[in-house]
């Protein structure tokens, strides 16, 4: 298959696994479910995650393990997109492998941080994926602290990530330790993916790409700034460890004003002097998770519709498929702690749209 044919034909496919999203009739059915078993009979009988639902038993199945399958589901789709960009040959294939990578590490520190000797490591990646991992997933599950952690990535590149931690007398995973880990991975993923999109397109399909990822790091940064100083009242030296802006659209003044700011509500007020300030001018939202989430949906949907950039289209697609996802999974929460419908509306984005 040629470039141009490849290009179009993730266009088309896109395009066209979007066009079998939820409707907002689906979501109106789903926060009418009255438990667990309707609602997993409705997602297995009237929508698009009948394939991936086909043997399950409504009655059965735990909250755990649907969220575990819908999940498993959404990789499957990442790895059917990755055939058709590995024919193009801009390698963005590879941010679905390391970004599956950085989630089984984070899976195995938040368990690690939990204590929770007993915590079963179950990570199961699509066989495409796994077919281009450079992990060791029996290794990853055997670690039972950080220093074993790290020794069974060696080899990888996420050894050179964690390294220093694990060498560093002083480093815990307590006292906000996973922070900055976690800030060391996400990092590494943004400067992997800058690298490709510098080194493999050209003009302004590069210069799009290059906005789209530091976008992705940005919007993340912010929501991590705002939180650190809304929990912990955390100053800039504190926040400058522990949060990724090594890729970045602002300028190294835009995000020390940022991390200076006197507390969460001044980061929003001083995004006006950021590259986003249009889109948080006037917007509203209980949490910043939140208030992020609909700002950066809005731009996902507009540039998954009218980019004619292949690439920006299949991580526009990514970004509004985990979306749906989160929806769904706020649905099965509000289902099971007994929240009214209205209740749970209020956590979707994008309903409808």
């Amino acid at each position: 298959m040629g470039n141009s044919q490849a290009s179009n034909a993730i266009l088309a496919k896109a395009r066209a696994m979007y066009g079998r999203r939820l409707t907002g009739h689906n979501y109106q059915d789903l926060l009418n479910c009255r438990d667990l078993p309707e609602l997993i009979s409705y997602l297995k009988t009237r929508t698009s995650y009948a394939d991936a639902l086909q043997e399950v038993n409504p009655v059965a199945t735990r909250r755990a393990s649907l969220e575990a399958l819908l999940r498993q589901n959404l990789f499957e789709q990442y790895a059917s997109l990755c055939r058709y960009e590995m024919n193009i040959g801009h390698d963005f294939y590879r941010y679905f492998i390391i970004r599956s990578e950085v989630q089984a590490i984070s899976n195995r520190l938040q368990e690690l941080h939990a204590r929770d000797d007993d915590a079963a490591y179950i990570y199961n990646m699509p066989e495409f994926i796994k077919k281009h991992s450079k992990l060791n997933p029996a290794a990853v599950g055997a670690a039972r602290d950080f220093k074993t952690l790290v020794f069974a990535l060696e080899g990888t590149p996420y050894e050179k990530v964690l390294r220093p931690f694990a060498d560093d007398p002083n480093f815990s995973l307590e006292e906000n330790g996973i922070l900055e880990l976690e800030a060391g991975l996400d990092g590494y993923v943004y400067q992997e993916m800058e690298q490709i999109a510098s080194t493999k397109l050209q003009g302004k399909s590069r210069e799009d790409m290059l906005y789209l990822l530091r976008r992705q790091s940005d919007l993340q940064a912010i929501a991590d700034i705002y939180r650190l100083k809304s929990m912990l009242h955390a100053d800039r030296s504190f926040i400058e460890g522990r949060v990724s802006v090594k890729v970045s659209n602002m300028t190294a003044r835009q995000l020390t004003h940022l991390m200076e700011a006197h507390d969460a509500k001044d980061v929003i007020h001083r995004l006006v002097a950021t590259p986003y300030a249009n889109e948080f001018y006037g917007a509203s939202f209980r949490y910043i998770e939140e208030g992020v989430q609909k700002i950066d949906y809005r731009w996902h949907l507009k540039n998954l519709r009218f980019s004619t950039n292949p690439s920006v289209v299949l991580f526009c697609y990514i970004f509004l498929a985990e979306n749906e996802l989160t929806n769904i999974i706020h649905i099965i929460e509000g289902v099971r702690y007994d929240l009214s419908p209205d209740e749970i509306q209020e956590m979707l984005v994008g309903v409808g749209d």
